[in-house]
C-alpha cells in the first residue's frame, strides 16, 4: 500500500515539474509577438536593419520569396501601381480575435525611394480603387512617408 502511495506521489510530482517547466518556458522563450509589425514598429526606428534584413520578417511568411512589378520610370506627380505578390498556401489558417480560424494576414514592407509616397485618397482613379478592393495601407512612421 505504502508503495502505490509514493508512485502516486512521485507521479504528481512528474506532473507538476513538468507543467512547470513548461509554463517557464512559454513565458521565457516563445517569442512569437516580436513577429507582430506593431512591436517592429516600436522598436525599430526604420524597417531594415544594418544586415538588410526587414525588422518585422519573423512571422509565417518571413522566408517566403516576394515577387513586385514597378515601373522602371515615373513622371513627377503621377500615381502609379507596385503590385507585390507572396506566394503560400491559401488554405492555411489562423485565429482570428474571435476565436475563429480565417485566413492569414498577409503584408509587406515596402520601401520607396526619397521623394515618393503613398498617392492621397482623391488622386488614384476610380479604377484602380476597384483593383485595391478592401486592402490597407500604412505609414511604418507617421514621419517617413517612404516606409510602408
Amino acid at each position: 500500500m505504502e508503495n502505490r502511495n509514493t508512485f502516486s506521489w512521485l507521479k504528481e510530482q512528474m506532473i507538476r515539474s513538468i507543467s512547470v517547466s513548461i509554463m517557464i518556458y512559454v513565458i521565457t522563450c516563445t517569442s512569437i509577438s516580436n513577429a507582430y509589425p506593431i512591436f517592429a514598429q516600436q522598436g525599430y526606428e526604420n524597417p531594415r536593419e544594418a544586415t538588410g534584413r526587414i525588422v518585422c520578417a519573423n512571422c509565417h511568411l518571413a522566408n517566403k520569396p516576394v515577387d513586385i512589378e514597378v515601373p522602371q520610370a515615373v513622371l513627377p506627380d503621377t500615381v502609379f501601381e507596385a503590385v507585390l505578390r507572396i506566394p503560400y498556401d491559401l488554405q492555411l489558417k489562423q485565429v482570428l480575435a474571435n476565436g475563429k480560424k480565417g485566413g492569414l494576414n498577409v503584408g509587406a514592407v515596402l520601401i520607396l525611394s526619397e521623394g515618393f509616397e503613398l498617392a492621397p485618397p482623391d488622386s488614384i482613379s476610380p479604377e484602380l480603387k476597384e483593383k485595391i478592393g478592401n486592402l490597407s495601407f500604412q505609414s511604418y512612421r507617421p514621419n517617413k512617408k517612404i516606409f510602408l
